[in-house]
């Protein structure tokens, strides 16, 4: 009789046994530093989020190029919270310097 074939692990279950928290839709929260950081493979392309909302760690720092003055930021995006901006920049570092490395395949 042959073996049973086990399914293959995802890389979303791997981050989620190394300390990542994953719900049942499939969203990935990081632990901190980084709980404000979301990555959900079928929004946006899987891309790291803030807080599961439709603004991508991108699109924050883009957003901070921009905004010399962070009343006018939080203005503009009232959903934005200081400590948002402050996990965006960190995690962007840490992708760069190679310390976190995420490669979830979106759905």
């Amino acid at each position: 009789m042959a073996p049973a074939i086990q399914p293959k692990e995802s890389r979303l279950q791997r981050r989620a046994d190394e300390g990542s928290r994953v719900s049942h839709n499939d969203r990935m929260s990081l632990n901190p530093p980084f709980d404000r950081i979301t990555i959900e493979p079928g929004k946006l392309g899987g891309q790291p989020c803030i807080r599961g909302m439709r603004i991508t760690v991108r699109r924050v720092l883009e957003i901070l190029a921009t905004y010399p003055e962070r009343l006018e930021l939080f203005e503009d995006y009232p959903d934005l919270q200081e400590e948002d901006l402050q996990q965006a920049l960190e995690f962007a570092a840490a992708t760069v310097d190679g310390t976190i490395d995420l490669q979830i395949d979106a759905a």
